[in-house]
């Protein structure tokens, strides 16, 4: 048991000399930032091992992953607002997801035959109704079409002709 102890110090203690040192010999610039966090992790990882040991997880499961994405987003865009242009179709690609299955869900109620939903709404930020739903496609499996047309237009204060009732 001690000597697992002595291992785990001499472990933490060695990453942070070496963590200290690469930072005191890494010149100013972008890539400083990127080494910083990762030297952090390393330390942060090495220091928790044993707990999430404790609770079944190996550090084989632990990724960085979420890390690389996120240094590989970065490097990507050379301005904000190509980042925001690309975190905007997200929030909105979201936000349709979200809306599809709301709908889906409620539409089940009324009618267990529905399959599916592709739901447009608002995409222009700068109009009062973003957002809004717009027009959507019902997946009908065997479900009377123009019932679920008309049920659908009336519920969500649609115009008939923008819900499409497919088999």
């Amino acid at each position: 048991m001690m000597e697992a102890f002595t291992a785990y110090i001499k472990t933490i203690t060695a990453l942070t000399i070496f963590s200290a040192m690469a930072e005191i010999l890494m010149p100013e610039g972008n890539h400083r930032r990127y080494v910083e966090l990762v030297l952090g992790v390393l330390i942060l990882t090495a220091a928790l091992s044993p707990f999430l040991r404790l609770f079944g997880v190996r550090q084989g499961d632990i990724s960085l992953s979420p890390l690389r994405q996120s240094v590989r987003l970065e490097r990507a865009f050379h301005t904000g607002e190509d980042y925001r242009e690309m975190e905007q179709e997200r929030l909105e690609h979201t936000y349709q997801t979200l809306l599809e299955e709301e709908l889906t869900r409620d539409l089940q109620k009324k009618f267990p035959q529905i399959e599916w939903v592709e739901a447009e709404f608002c995409r222009d930020a700068e109009d009062g109704d973003y957002g809004t739903l717009q027009s959507f496609s019902v997946g009908c499996g065997e479900a009377d079409l123009q019932e679920v047309q008309k049920y659908a237009a009336k519920r969500y204060g649609l115009p008939e002709d923008s819900v499409q009732a497919v088999n």
